[in-house]
């Protein structure tokens, strides 16, 4: 019983066209079917009345009546030409309006899920069925591209983390080995500053190797404890140990009167602070300044430079880097940005007033 249920409730898919059609042939019928009583009226009022009258003057011997049957001809073919018009148009108007609105409402809903849809989520959504084939070839063809893309983002993750965990311990042992030959007392001074390129080298890789690892767990959602945190109280415990890479800058703190609470990561929220105030002391002027503010639920941190505004459409990609200055990994703001959407805040860059600002938004 089930089975024969579930056979009758089976539509086989057809064609948009033939859909269409049917559609507009039904509603066609439907209309002048209505229309019936009109077309009956004007039969009877421009030519049967007419002929009435004339058969029934001819069967009882009586004179032909004075009318104008070519008069009442011609006007009952012109109402009847303006009323096949009307009719048409209405079809097609409540074809286009209402029938192919019914019949495209699968692909509208198709279309919403797919608008929404974001890779990072790894999931494919539950994409609509429709009776029409073009429709279903549609559907089908987009959930194989989305399940193939998540399977190249999930392989490109792993590769991404694996490669990371891999490369961290003989990073490690090799800056460990680099250590010791520079102890050796027996090092000329040019061994030495090779010993040294090498060592920077290896700290670079090995700092590159970890911000890799850190986006790559951002990605996989690793970083799932969250708590209530002051934010003012919280960026002040960082900045003494941020103090020791601002040099000759100058740092000043701008707090509105009422404390800030966000729920947030620890580990996150600290990463990017301090990758922002890393940035701004990086790309800042000789005795310049590095502004941090809170107000209005948003964090902004600033710095004065020399160097010309930059692109807010490329300043979040990874590895992207100004052509002016080739310090960093290009890294640290694409960390900033994934620490953000990961929260679902907002963050943006402004360029006013000689000053590099970016604002994060928390609600």
């Amino acid at each position: 019983m089930t089975k024969f249920n579930e056979t009758v409730r089976y539509k086989k898919p057809r064609s948009l066209m033939r859909k269409s059609m049917m559609r507009f042939v039904v509603c066609i019928a439907a209309l002048f079917v209505l229309a019936a009583p009109a077309f009956y009226l004007l039969t009877k009022n421009y030519y049967a009345e007419d002929m009435a009258d004339l058969i029934d003057a001819v069967q009882a011997g009586k004179d032909i009546p004075m009318m104008d049957l070519e008069e009442d001809i011609m006007k009952g073919i012109m109402l009847q030409y303006l009323l096949v018009t009307a009719l048409l148009f209405i079809g097609i108007m409540l074809t286009i309006r209402l029938m192919s609105k019914k019949l495209w409402q699968p692909f509208d809903k198709t279309l919403r899920i797919v608008e929404s849809f974001k890779l990072e989520n790894m999931k494919v959504p539950f994409l609509p069925k429709s009776d029409v084939k073009e429709f279903e070839r549609l559907t089908d063809a987009l959930h194989k591209m989305m399940k193939k893309d998540i399977e190249t983002y999930v392989a490109q993750k792993e590769f991404t983390e694996n490669a990371s965990h891999e490369l961290q311990t003989p990073l490690a042992i090799f800056q460990t080995k680099l250590e010791l030959l520079l102890q050796q007392p027996e090092l000329t001074a040019e061994q030495a500053n090779i010993i040294q390129d090498l060592f920077q080298m290896t700290s670079r890789l090995s700092h590159l190797n970890r911000s890799l690892l850190l986006l790559a767990k951002i990605d996989n959602r690793q970083f799932d404890t969250m708590e209530r945190i002051q934010l003012e109280q919280f960026v002040d415990s960082l900045l003494p140990s941020l103090d020791s890479i601002s040099g000759q800058l100058h740092i000043y703190r701008q707090y509105s009167k009422k404390p800030l609470r966000i729920n947030a990561n620890r580990i996150l929220l600290e990463s990017m602070v301090n990758n922002l105030f890393i940035n701004a002391v990086r790309h800042n002027t000789p005795d310049g300044t590095v502004t941090v503010s809170i107000d209005d639920n948003r964090l902004t941190i600033s710095n004065t430079s020399a160097e010309p505004p930059l692109s807010p459409s490329l300043i979040f990609r990874r590895f992207y880097r100004p052509t002016q200055n080739k310090s960093g990994n290009g890294l640290g703001l694409a960390i900033v940005k994934a620490i953000c959407d990961y929260h679902g805040w907002t963050i943006e860059y402004q360029y006013t007033g000689n000053q590099h600002c970016f604002v994060v938004s928390f609600g």
